[in-house]
């Protein structure tokens, strides 16, 4: 357990040098360029670029990044780019996670193996009130500490959530969450200033920037408390197969 947690620890050092690395020519290249905050043309291309960065990989902070810069350039109209861009590149990274799920890919079969043998019976557990609860579960997992463009692939891979009931819970919940950082950037004066978090101490810049970490607490532990629930009708004999129930039951 110790040797998993330090190398998680080291893996997520490694993945965030990785993404300062990516995101600082880009930022660069972005305090060179003129964007128009009422150019639909410029909006086009924002919303072109945030979907390839729905491509599901583990590299923390890069939504957020784009998310501040939205924020920054076209200020209160970056919500429409945030919308459209999460309204579509959610659902495609869930999408992609069911499709490779589809290819026959045996995730027990995986999980069985190496550090996660003890951990099926919270795959299994987890995944069928997941799937007994789609959209609360959906709503709640987006607030879970991972990248943001690969929570959706894993749900669409590791449940059996529908499209649609994903979408009606993930969406509003990760709009919900990405609102505060997208004023944030709308407040700061400069995109070095946004990315960095060095905004003014307005009210304002202060609520949007405590308002996700309370909801993130809030949200999680609401989550847990579901669960929990749920877990316990599963052990009270819902289901067949409440064995693996009893486990996560402390």
């Amino acid at each position: 357990t110790i040797k998993l947690g330090v190398g998680v620890i080291c893996a997520l050092l490694v993945l965030k040098f990785i993404a300062g690395s990516i995101l600082e020519p880009i930022r660069h290249f972005l305090e060179n360029v003129e964007i128009r905050p009422d150019s639909p043309k410029h909006m086009l291309y924002f919303y072109i670029a945030s979907q390839l960065m729905f491509i599901p990989t583990p590299l923390p902070f890069i939504i957020t990044a784009f998310v501040l810069a939205v924020g920054y350039f076209f200020k209160w109209l970056g919500f429409i780019v945030l919308i459209l861009s999460f309204t579509t590149g959610i659902p495609m990274a869930f999408y992609a996670g069911r499709v490779l799920k589809n290819m026959g890919f045996n995730i027990r079969k995986t999980l069985k193996s190496g550090y996660f043998a003890d951990g099926i019976g919270y795959f299994d557990s987890l995944s069928r009130i997941i799937t007994n609860e789609p959209i609360r579960m959906c709503f709640l997992l987006m607030w879970a500490p991972l990248p943001t463009q690969l929570l959706p692939f894993l749900v669409g891979f590791l449940t059996d959530v529908g499209l649609r009931e994903f979408t009606l819970g993930a969406v509003p919940s990760k709009l919900l969450h990405f609102s505060c950082p997208l004023i944030i950037g709308i407040e700061a004066s400069s995109l070095s200033s946004a990315l960095s978090g060095d905004v003014n101490t307005s009210w304002l810049s202060v609520l949007v920037f405590v308002l996700p970490i309370v909801l993130s607490v809030l949200l999680l532990a609401a989550m847990a408390y579901y669960v929990k629930g749920a877990l316990k009708k599963l052990r009270n004999g819902v289901t067949d197969d409440g064995t693996y129930a009893d486990k996560l039951i402390v």
